[in-house]
């Protein structure tokens, strides 16, 4: 043999253990990467956390970035919960002190609607009525914030719910036509659903002439449902569409008695159906939007 041909050889040799070692490697850092793909979507769907290696390599090294991530996500979500238990607390501390003294200025002006000649007693009650009914709609947002209500899920098909509230709607609105279309199952808690959806047409039906018509429409695909509800009342400036959501937030055109209370609950009610709610100028008026995502059989929300 020649030294040629045993150079050869000695050259094959090397490059066949380096083909191995690479796969070899190629092969663990593969079972590696599937395995923390794993472990994350265990983080993302139970809140199983990935845990720290103590490794020397490139992969370790990923795992516990990974790892210091699901810690900053896991504190993050703490202190915002946290943040809104706080929130909800003061809240109803405040709510509690402000009972006492409303439901004294109500039975006073109750006993002087009698003998009040000028009608100021009638006014005064209004405006009492007014904060008492403020008062409880910003304590059940900040408690629905802060999860201090307990969602019963179930499922329930969403036109029954819709058909309720509008049989409700239409003696409240006399003059206005209410059309539904669609239908769909969906998981949901009925009441909570229900306020939130009844939210949004009665914001349709106090924002359209008195002729006015809303349209309730259902559609569901294989990942989600959506329940539009579009008026002929004329939409608001396109700048106030992302902030009718807002707490406390009046459009231009709000009637003189809106609080701007009811819209965030709605989607206050609809996030914790892990939905989305937005809302845009349709060609007569406004359409809102909420969208939920379908759940099979038992999973639970």
């Amino acid at each position: 043999m020649t030294s040629l041909e045993t150079g050869l050889i000695v050259v094959s040799s090397v490059l066949l253990a380096v083909a191995v070692t690479v796969f070899v490697l190629y092969f663990r850092n593969k079972k590696g990467i599937e395995k923390l793909a794993q472990k994350t979507d265990a983080f993302l769907n139970n809140g199983e956390k990935i845990g720290i290696s103590t490794q020397d390599n490139s992969l370790a090294q990923l795992q516990n970035s990974i790892a210091d991530l699901e810690n900053r996500l896991i504190l993050e979500r703490d202190n915002t919960v946290s943040q809104s238990k706080r929130n909800a607390d003061f809240i109803a501390d405040v709510s509690h002190q402000l009972k006492t003294p409303l439901a004294g200025l109500k039975l006073y002006c109750e006993m002087q609607q009698g003998s009040d000649s000028n009608g100021y007693a009638e006014k005064q009650l209004q405006l009492v009525v007014k904060m008492e009914s403020l008062v409880k709609s910003l304590l059940r947002l900040e408690r629905l914030r802060s999860d201090a209500y307990t969602m019963d899920f179930a499922e329930h098909k969403a036109e029954n719910i819709i058909g309720e509230l509008v049989g409700e709607f239409r003696h409240l609105f006399p003059h206005k036509t209410f059309t539904v279309s669609g239908e769909a199952a969906l998981r949901c808690d009925k009441q909570w659903l229900g306020e939130a959806i009844g939210n949004i047409i009665k914001n349709a039906g106090e924002h359209t002439p008195l002729q006015g018509k809303i349209a309730i429409k259902i559609e569901q695909t294989d990942a989600s449902t959506s329940i539009t509800v579009e008026d002929n009342g004329g939409g608001i400036p396109n700048d106030e569409l992302q902030k009718i959501f807002g707490r406390f937030y009046r459009t231009s055109n709000a009637a003189a008695d809106s609080a701007g209370i009811g819209m965030s609950i709605s989607k206050a009610i609809v996030e914790k159906h892990h939905g989305t709610i937005f809302a845009e100028n349709a060609e007569e008026g406004l359409k809102v939007t909420i969208c939920l995502p379908r759940y099979d059989g038992g999973l639970k929300i």
